[in-house]
């Protein structure tokens, strides 16, 4: 019985993650930020499925800690892609010249970034966000971590456990929202000089 039950978990598990390649790999991603009314709208990945979302953050908003109770807090997974990497950037949710933000890194050149999030019923959601930088270690970069996307918490825990990638706590956190991707569609693609 306990074998079986193994086998049936382990069936479970890997069929559960090669569904998620499937959706990925069949998703039309988008990439970078869009202006709509008083708000920005970027793609973002649903942590717990792989699936592309949108978040939408409103125009003025003053940049640092959000003024929120700890509980009312979630992570925000900001996975940064050397340029190097072989994946197309036109995969990411965000590229250098695309968005206002992770445009650049200390550690290595960017060719794009993704941002996680949990969404309700799935994950840890909350409309204030805390930023962890997800970036790749030397290891990483050895095994060619660097050209498979990381799309959901279970491959994030993977690559962090095997020593692919660090968190970094940034210190930052913002307040934004899930919206459709109708709002982005509309939007007005936005460009940016790097620094």
């Amino acid at each position: 019985m306990g074998k079986r039950f193994t086998l049936a978990v382990a069936f479970a598990l890997t069929f559960s993650l090669a569904n998620q390649g499937t959706a990925a790999a069949g998703t039309t991603w988008f990439s970078g930020m869009r202006a709509f009314g008083q708000v920005t709208v970027e793609p973002a990945v649903d942590l717990a499925t792989g699936n592309e979302i949108f978040l939408l953050t409103p125009n003025n908003v003053p940049a640092g800690p959000a003024h929120a109770a700890a509980r009312a807090h979630a992570p925000l997974f900001l996975v940064l892609y050397p340029e190097v990497s072989t994946l197309a950037a036109s995969s990411f949710n965000c590229q250098p010249t695309n968005c206002d933000h992770a445009q650049t890194f200390p550690g290595y050149a960017l060719k794009g970034h993704d941002h996680l999030v949990g969404v309700p019923h799935t994950g840890d959601f909350n409309v204030a966000w805390d930023v962890i930088a997800v970036a790749f270690t030397p290891h990483g970069f050895a095994d060619q971590s660097i050209d498979t996307r990381i799309l959901t918490l279970t491959q994030l825990d993977a690559a962090v456990a095997s020593g692919d990638v660090v968190e970094i706590d940034i210190g930052f956190s913002f307040n934004c929202s899930i919206t459709s991707i109708t709002t982005y569609v509309k939007g007005t693609p936005l460009t940016f000089s790097v620094p």
